[in-house]
């Protein structure tokens, strides 16, 4: 490495970052930014000056090459420039320059696989170690493909790196890769990681980066490095060439799993190609359905199913939780081809799932956009659902019409009952009242008419009719001289008394009078001053009575001639009064 380059791995990382050094063409810019560093490899931050983006400066130590060599290596570098998938990170440039091979890559800036298994402690679940490996091999499966095949010879989980924010895996460190045009024989790589074949000198394939694969998985599943129990390269390389085992694989419980990772690590003539554990059961593209959209009733769906492990295939679909049932609509798109057969039953039950879920979720709603241009519909779906709303609405208008007009007619019926109520009571209250007065008159009537003979001054006597019958009025229960007010503590049976007396009624009369006005608990005459007009209705009084009395509480006392007794032996109306108080 050239000193003038070199950098304090050590140094405070919030120091502001600054170009260091700059490529022969200019293009990239390496920074102060240390990165991290492997056994011949140091890795720092890097800027791309025609594209604006951060890159990675990588730096291999090599010793002693010879310029056919050189030339050899600048030949694989054009070949590996023009390797481009999105699972394998992007070999940008690369150059030798006396004692370091440089080359540049596209930046992870979540780090190497290995570092992300340590945070998922204690174990990733196997759904995600199956996405993992799914993108390593199809990564696997380009170099292997390529014309010329190219071996990348270094495969293990810290040459894998991942982009945490979307699940990315990319095979990384390029560097080491080489072009097969015949057998190799070059021993390079890491020991736990290099099949058995690499040590020996008949030469190797590409079937060595599917040893490393296996190994891989095993780290995956067990969290443990592979040979962890050796101390030493040496020890490694006993076990490798005699083809013994990590102990950690004793530890591997899922026996899918280990028959896979046992294939991985047979002979070379036994291991499975790329392509063929990519399609192995263990991986396995397996549908899913999954639920995009819903309306507020959670009625109205739209699903999509997933073909997981591979690229962009995918059915998005309408389904109504009312009508459509999961075997009907699979059937359907199986029959215009959009669905494999074979998958039928395990989409139906998919299906079946999220209906179950959705049921007993029905207060959560999630709403989400999508492009409609993409889903796919079954003919004659839109029209109908139309027209049945269409109906509904109709419908639902007609009934509130129906109810509107019922309630008007109720209203009608209403008002009209309301109107004879009224009327009826207050013909009701005027019968009363002339049923009242007809009686009084009949008792006026039968009195003698020696009683009112007495009053002084023939303008005092009570009117008759054509037919000599007394006619009630006012002026009867009026007072033509004097002016008696009565105290408030006068108890109500005295008043009572007096006013019978002074509209000619007798004893038994008056006493009624009394037992009605206690029962409303008057007891003096001031009782009955505090009372309002409505309140004198309630004492179940007649009309006379009522008259008599409150002319009787305003001062309107009859005067009578106080004679003891006329020819006849008769007593006077005062004499009666005397006689019963």
């Amino acid at each position: 490495m050239n000193p003038n380059t070199e950098i304090d791995e050590r140094s405070n990382k919030s120091d502001t970052e600054r170009v260091i050094e700059v490529s022969n063409n200019g293009r990239f810019a390496k920074l102060n930014t240390f990165l991290g560093k492997g056994a011949f490899k140091v890795v720092y931050k890097a800027i791309d000056r025609e594209e604006g983006y951060e890159v990675a400066w990588n730096v291999l130590q090599v010793l002693f090459v010879t310029r056919q060599e050189v030339k050899a290596l600048g030949h694989e570098i054009e070949i590996l420039k023009s390797v481009r998938h999105p699972n394998i990170i992007t070999f940008h440039e690369a150059w030798y320059n006396e004692s370091e091979f440089v080359f540049i890559t596209e930046l992870m800036t979540s780090g190497t696989l290995r570092e992300y298994i340590r945070k998922l402690s204690p174990l990733p679940n196997m759904k995600i170690v199956k996405r993992w490996c799914r993108q390593i091999l199809k990564g696997l499966v380009y170099l292997h493909g390529h014309q010329p095949t190219i071996i990348h010879r270094d495969i293990k989980c810290d040459n894998i790196f991942i982009n945490g924010a979307h699940g990315e895996i990319k095979i990384g460190d390029m560097g080491t890769a080489e072009m097969k045009v015949d057998k190799k024989y070059t021993v390079i790589g890491t020991p736990e990681f290099m099949a058995p074949e690499m040590y020996e000198e008949k030469g190797y394939n590409e079937k060595v980066d599917i040893y490393a694969f296996g190994m891989c998985l095993l780290e995956m599943v067990t969290g443990e490095y592979p040979y962890n129990e050796c101390t030493n390269a040496a020890q490694v390389f006993k076990k490798v060439t005699q083809t013994i085992r990590p102990e950690c694989l004793s530890r591997v419980q899922d026996p899918e799993v280990l028959t896979l990772i046992n294939n991985c690590l047979a002979s070379e003539h036994d291991r499975m190609s790329a392509l063929e554990i990519l399609e192995h059961s263990f991986l396995a593209v397996e549908p899913e359905v999954v639920l995009l959209a819903t309306d507020i009733t959670m009625k109205q769906l739209t699903l999509q199913v997933v073909f997981k492990g591979m690229d962009k295939l995918s059915v998005k679909f309408e389904f109504n939780a009312d009508t459509d049932t999961a075997e009907d609509v699979v059937a359907e798109m199986i029959e215009e081809q959009v669905l494999p057969e074979k998958y039928q039953q395990l989409i139906t039950g998919d299906i079946n799932r999220l209906l179950r879920d959705l049921n007993k979720q029905q207060n959560s709603a999630a709403d989400k956009i999508e492009d409609d241009r993409m889903v796919w519909r079954r003919e004659n779906d839109i029209r109908s659902e139309l027209e049945r709303a269409k109906k509904d609405l109709m419908a639902a208008r007609d009934k509130i019409l129906d109810v509107e007009k019922k309630c008007d007619s109720f209203e009608q019926r209403t008002q009209l009952a309301e109107e004879r109520y009224k009327d009826t009571i207050t013909a009701l209250e005027q019968a009363r009242l002339a049923s009242e007065l007809d009686h009084e008159i009949e008792l006026l009537n039968t009195t003698p008419s020696s009683t009112y003979n007495t009053i002084q001054g023939p303008e005092d006597h009570a009117p008759m009719d054509s037919s000599g019958k007394y006619i009630i009025t006012d002026s009867i229960l009026q007072t033509t001289n004097s002016h008696t007010e009565y105290p408030n503590d006068t108890s109500i049976e005295t008043f009572v008394l007096e006013t019978a007396a002074a509209s000619n009624r007798n004893k038994d009369k008056a006493l009624e009078w009394v037992h009605k006005l206690q029962n409303q608990d008057i007891m003096t005459v001031g009782d009955l001053r505090d009372l309002h007009d409505e309140d004198w209705a309630g004492f179940g009084l007649t009309v006379f009575a009522l008259r008599a009395l409150k002319n009787m509480l305003v001062g309107r006392k009859q005067t009578f001639q106080r004679s003891r007794a006329t020819s006849s032996g008769t007593n006077t109306p005062i004499d009666e009064q005397e006689q019963f108080l």
